[in-house]
């Protein structure tokens, strides 16, 4: 069983914000969330649009509080297969409008959740709605974890959002510059919508499982959607187009530092090295920037492997989990600090997550390795 460990990423993720130029179409989308599910809503895009192959794209999400996850986006001959279904059924609607205006009017034939969180799977209803015809495609193991997690979980999100709201509004009552005026404006609205949105939420499983692999042969291309092993979660599926050279990985390779809660520390090293055996050299992940070529997941795999070993030995030595994260910082550690992966991360973490005014690239990824230390401390022989 999956400890309920993703209520705590919900604090730790609105914990890291940015402000900047998309403050004010972030405030639009606050004004119109209540209007998410109206036919005639023209919602603010939510998503970066990018063409990363001939019919294949990559939704990548805008920093807003309470985060999206990013999309991909596969064109067949006569419909689409889109990868991940974001935090909220507005997401949802944002989506289906851009791609109308920027891709063209093709239905959604397929929705896959490349696994259970929140930020990936709550719009699966809304594609539903939409698309009558669609199918859910996961593993059968995100579908149980779901059915298991999806609605407590989604009602803790909603719980922990409005008893946040009180906080945000003394911070914005006592901030004294324009970006701190700006951002906890934005968590105030941010929260309320989202609780507002989500209080009657339902999950909506995937009605399609594969155990290790499906693929589905299109006119267009083949879409080869896997299950290669523990990483992220128990269940994470890739799906890959040979004839592209694309894969799409949700979270178990993606920009950020990983989020281990939930994860296999030991397991997902060699998880990652056995999806690097596609042949693809561009990958849209679940968060941050599309990347280019393998570099990532061997050092992700590297990192995670490093991190996981040193926790072992110093918790087996008796340390708790504060005295391992002052021991084991960034700059200890040489997966970090080999071939750019630190340099990589802190601009991802800074530039595609919103953070808080004042902090420095630095103190993220300080904050992501403590973070992970304190994961793996609690999972590091999670099999």
């Amino acid at each position: 069983m999956i400890p309920d460990s993703r209520r705590g990423f919900l604090k730790r993720s609105m914990a890291h914000l940015f402000t900047g130029a998309a403050l004010l179409d972030q405030a639009m989308l606050r004004a119109t969330a209540a209007r998410a599910q109206a036919k005639n809503a023209l919602l603010p895009a939510l998503f970066d649009l990018q063409k990363v192959a001939p019919g294949v794209y990559a939704a990548i999400a805008k920093p807003i509080p309470l985060l999206n996850c990013n999309a991909a986006i596969f064109e067949n001959e006569k419909d689409l297969l889109i990868v991940d279904s974001h935090a909220r059924p507005s997401a949802v609607v944002s989506l289906i409008q851009q791609l109308k205006r920027e891709v063209g009017p093709k239905p959604v034939r397929y929705i896959v959740n490349s696994h259970f969180h929140w930020d990936h799977s709550e719009g699966n209803a809304a594609y539903k709605q939409a698309f009558p015809n669609s199918q859910i495609v996961t593993t059968e193991t995100t579908r149980n974890l779901l059915r298991e997690f999806g609605a407590a979980r989604a009602k803790a999100q909603v719980e922990q959002a409005q008893a946040a709201v009180p906080g945000y509004r003394k911070s914005l009552a006592a901030a004294k510059t324009p970006e701190d005026k700006a951002y906890w404006e934005l968590m105030v609205q941010d929260s309320l919508a989202f609780a507002s949105e989500m209080k009657t939420y339902s999950p909506e499983l995937p009605n399609l499982t594969l155990e290790t692999d499906l693929i589905i042969h299109d006119k267009a291309h083949d879409l080869h959607l896997a299950f290669r092993g523990k990483g992220h979660t128990a269940g994470d599926v890739v799906v890959y187009c040979p004839q592209k050279k694309v894969i799409a990985t949700g979270d178990l390779l993606h920009g950020f530092a990983p989020f281990i809660a939930d994860g296999f520390p030991r397991l997902w090293p060699q998880t990652l090295r056995t999806v690097a055996g596609f042949d693809y050299n561009r990958v849209i992940g679940g968060h941050g920037a599309v990347q280019e070529g393998k570099l990532r997941a061997f050092q992700k795999a590297a990192y995670l492997e490093e991190l996981s070993g040193e926790v072992a030995k110093l918790k087996a030595k008796g340390l708790k989990v504060d005295a391992i994260q002052k021991q084991l910082t960034p700059d200890k550690l040489k997966s970090l600090t080999k071939d750019g992966y630190a340099e990589f991360l802190m601009t991802s973490l800074s530039t595609m997550l919103l953070q808080r005014p004042g902090a420095n690239r630095a103190q993220h990824l300080a904050g992501a390795v403590a973070s992970n230390i304190a994961d793996i401390f609690t999972t590091v022989d999670r099999t």
